[in-house]
């Protein structure tokens, strides 16, 4: 690049170029001096030495200090080196290991003219004292957590608050006895501590000291490790990668699985999720690309003169499959076996009779399936869920699998398919509340029986199994008969055509269809007791037939009861059917009677009808037993009355 090309760019003679760049362009129209300003920065062009001495306009170089390893800084350094280019600066990249090496390097960089610098600074850098005679062209961003009352540019990423948020995601998921690792030696050490130590005060654990483990070694880790798995603890935080690796590798070792035996959570510089790990490796990423990037931008603002608010960049949850609930909750685990798909709701006036057409009042997009719904409808009550199932790799399956996440689902035996896009659901619901489905079953016609079979594991000591019809019929007939084997109680919803025939009905504990369900089973104008009989004479142990507005029928060797429904204004009954099956294990997980239970799922049924959506809609446990509570009190005082 020369001075005529610059010319032939900016279409002005060469001369024009050579008084813009000699700061003798007074007689210059300052359109023109700015478009070939401009065209000098973006092509970082520097004819001479004298130039980078008598011009402020080039701003071309720009240091990046570090205090250890590039490898370790991958991600910063790559954001750092975008922000420079897209600024149009050149960046020259300095490690040390040491103070004198710190100091050599500042010395050498500011004597070679660069016009700021980034200090990647750790914990014992005296940050005042470093900066007391910089110029105020050289203007340090500290790239770190530390905050500095100096004045200067400083951008961070709270690692703390990056290993306080992983704590909490451990918790959520049910676990209180909890392992923290880390290196000795690394300079954030004490954020990691400090993070993890506030998340159990918050949250009123007790913390354990022989739960923190400071190390130099992967020996040191491997033995912690084993250590730490003969007691009742649950969960790993990871300082890093490599310490997840070797957690990996020595519960491997000892014939422990993730996370069905211990949940395993990572802190991570890298800006995208760690699938080299089996299961995924479930990181909180603290955004070193973004950090590096940040504090270019702001050292350039603050070198040009334009205000630049620097970034507090929040640490970002990739949620992989190594982090779900312990196995030794409230109620016995629960295992879903059934189809998941992207919701598609349209808002009707009525449900359109053939040949009819409406205008649609509104559309919504959300996250559903059967199987989805009643996994997530498990978890939001307590209950220690395990999903099985198939999602695409599309979009539709990431929002569907960080939904099932979010809720506490453990999302081990869901296998993602590339060639096949996620399930969708269109969904008709009128003003009255009352729907009708068109299905597209994508990736749902993935779930054979081999995607069970590799979730073998999942079934051990579990108490109830969740199987919807919405998958082929050889995986509902492999799941039927492997919970027989196993000694599992299984609760079907017969939501195909098909008629079950006897010999399957013999194996279900609990046949749950509503009143259309009902009818595909048992045709003909009798009344809903009847079928229900006729169901129970074929071999289903119970039969419970949910009837909308009117409630549910409990038919069993026992008991040929009537329960009345929850009185709720119905907005939009499509998940209502998940949300009661779902509360009905979770509470009969606990131990409760089958009365209480049907009682407890006739709650919830009743406030998911009251939002829109099938998992949006399902209510938490607080909801439910506060309404539960309130219902059952009003009964005891009518009896003393």
């Amino acid at each position: 690049m020369t001075i005529k090309d610059i010319a032939s760019l900016a279409g002005v003679s060469p001369a024009t170029v050579s008084k813009v760049l000699n700061n003798k362009a007074d007689s210059i129209a300052e359109e023109t001096r700015e478009k070939v300003l401009r065209i000098v920065k973006e092509y970082n062009f520097r004819p001479f030495q004298k130039y980078i001495q008598n011009n402020s306009f080039f701003g071309g170089f720009v240091g990046l200090l570090l205090p250890g390893e590039t490898r370790e800084y991958s991600d910063f350094i790559s954001g750092a080196q975008a922000a420079a280019c897209a600024e149009g600066y050149s960046m020259v990249l300095c490690t040390c290991r040491s103070e004198a090496d710190r100091e050599k390097h500042l010395s050498s960089l500011f004597g070679k003219g660069v016009d700021g610098i980034v200090l990647y600074l750790d914990r014992e850098t005296n940050f005042e004292e470093l900066l007391a005679d910089a110029p105020d062209k050289l203007v340090c961003v500290a790239a770190t957590n530390l905050q500095s009352a100096s004045g200067q540019c400083e951008a961070y990423c709270d690692f703390s608050a990056a290993a306080k948020l992983a704590v909490e995601h451990l918790i959520r998921f049910g676990h209180r006895e909890i392992a923290v690792i880390g290196w000795r030696s690394h300079f954030l050490r004490e954020d990691l501590i400090a993070g993890y130590n506030k998340a159990l005060y918050e949250h009123e654990i007790i913390k354990q000291s022989e739960a923190i483990c400071l190390c130099d070694s992967s020996e040191e880790i491997t033995a912690f490790v084993r250590q730490f798995t003969c007691g009742s603890g649950t969960a790993f935080l990871c300082q890093d990668a490599q310490i997840a690796a070797c957690v990996y590798r020595t519960l491997s070792h000892y014939g422990l699985q993730i996370p069905r035996d211990y949940s395993v959570i990572g802190l991570s510089a890298h800006s995208g999720p760690l699938d080299v790990f089996e299961p995924e490796l479930t990181m909180m990423d603290v955004r070193f690309q973004d950090l590096g990037r940040s504090a270019v931008e702001a050292l350039i603002g603050n070198i040009e003169g334009r205000h630049h608010t620097l970034e507090q960049l929040s640490p970002q949850l990739w949620p992989g499959a190594s982090a779900a609930s312990p196995l030794h909750t409230a109620g016995k685990r629960i295992i879903v076996v059934g189809s998941m798909n992207m919701d598609v709701i349209v808002h009707l006036t009525h449900i359109p009779t053939s040949g009819e057409s409406l205008q649609a009042q509104r559309f919504l997009n959300l996250p559903g399936g059967k199987g989805a719904n009643q996994g997530v409808g498990a978890a939001k009550l307590g209950g220690n869920v395990y999903a099985i199932g198939c999602l695409g790799s599309d979009q539709e399956g990431r929002l569907l699998y960080s939904s099932l996440v979010e809720n506490g689902v453990n999302t081990a035996g869901v296998r993602i398919v590339h060639d096949k896009p996620t399930g969708k659901a269109y969904i008709l619901v009128a003003e009255n509340g009352e729907s009708t489905i068109v299905r597209s079953y994508g990736a749902n016609n993935d779930l054979q029986p081999d995607v069970v079979k590799a979730g073998a594991a999942y079934f051990e000591d579990a108490h109830f199994c969740l199987i919807s019809m919405e998958m082929p019929w050889e995986t509902v007939l492999y799941t039927i008969d492997f919970c027989l084997e196993k000694g599992i109680q299984t609760i079907v919803k017969p939501t195909t055509p098909r008629v079950i025939p006897a010999e399957v009905l013999k194996k279900i504990t609990f046949l749950v269809p509503n009143e259309k369900e009902l009818e595909v089973q048992i045709s003909g104008s009798q009344p809903v007791e009847e079928k229900a009989a006729s169901l129970f004479v074929s071999g289903a142990q119970n039969v419970i037939v949910t009837l909308g507005e009117k409630g549910c029928y409990l038919h069993n060797k026992e008991l040929k009861r009537h329960f009345p429904a929850a009185d709720f204004q119905a907005v939009d009954t499509t998940g209502a059917g998940d949300a009661f099956i779902s509360a009905l294990a979770v509470f009969l997980s606990e131990g409760h009677n089958i009365i209480s239970s049907i009682q407890f799922a006739t709650y919830a049924a009743g406030l998911s009808i009251t939002r829109d959506g099938a998992q949006t809609a399902l209510a938490d446990r607080v909801a439910i037993d506060s309404y539960y509570e309130q219902q059952h009190s009003n009964d005891l005082v009518l009896e003393k009355n």
